[in-house]
């Protein structure tokens, strides 16, 4: 009686007719020998599918954020950003170069300028022939503070360059990127239209 129960037990459960011999532990059923064969074909054949759509799925992901990579917006904006910036860094330094060029060339032309005067004035009093003793001694005092103005633009002037240190800037905040989530706008809003309600 037990051997004609196991044998009922066991019985393959496609077939019915055949004992079960092989047991799946996924469906947790019995199979003879030619069945367990067909439910493994079945089995290996969804996997076959299932990797053919993981594949898709793959070369669709890759072509997607390739896409996305290579013609977003954002990247010629940024280049766009890098450009802008250039130049007013380049407008800045050629601003700096024209003041340090007045401050060297300044006395320099204004002694030139003043010694132009002087010269004319020299010329116009020589050939008027009207002067007296004190314009010789203020003429003669002028040559004398050329000579000193002369000396003194020779010796090197003191220019300080003020520099906005780059360890001082925060290079990384001078522009970035984040992702706005708009379910929190939209959760946002629904906040403050129930908020409306509720006053």
């Amino acid at each position: 009686m037990l051997l004609e129960m196991t044998k009922t037990a066991n019985r393959c459960s496609v077939c019915q007719k055949q004992l079960g011999t092989s047991y799946c532990t996924g469906c947790g059923v019995y199979f003879c020998t030619k069945d367990f064969k067909s439910h493994r074909e079945i089995l290996f054949s969804e996997m076959n599918t299932l990797m053919t759509h993981r594949n898709d799925l793959q070369d669709k992901i890759n072509k997607a954020a390739e896409r996305n990579n290579s013609h977003s917006p954002l990247f010629a904006q940024i280049d766009e950003w890098q450009k802008m910036m250039t130049e007013k860094v380049r407008l800045v330094a050629e601003h700096a170069r024209q003041q340090v060029a007045e401050l060297l060339n300044s006395k320099a032309v204004k002694l030139e300028n003043d010694f132009e005067r002087f010269s004319q004035e020299l010329i116009d009093l020589k050939e008027t022939e009207n002067f007296v003793e004190h314009d010789l001694t203020r003429l003669k005092y002028m040559v004398h503070q050329f000579n000193h103005e002369l000396k003194q633009l020779n010796k090197p002037l003191t220019i300080v360059l003020h520099t906005e240190l780059s360890d001082r800037l925060v290079w990384s905040r001078l522009i970035y990127a984040e992702e706005r989530s708009t379910y929190g706008r939209i959760h946002q809003r629904q906040q403050q239209v129930k908020g409306k309600i509720i006053k």
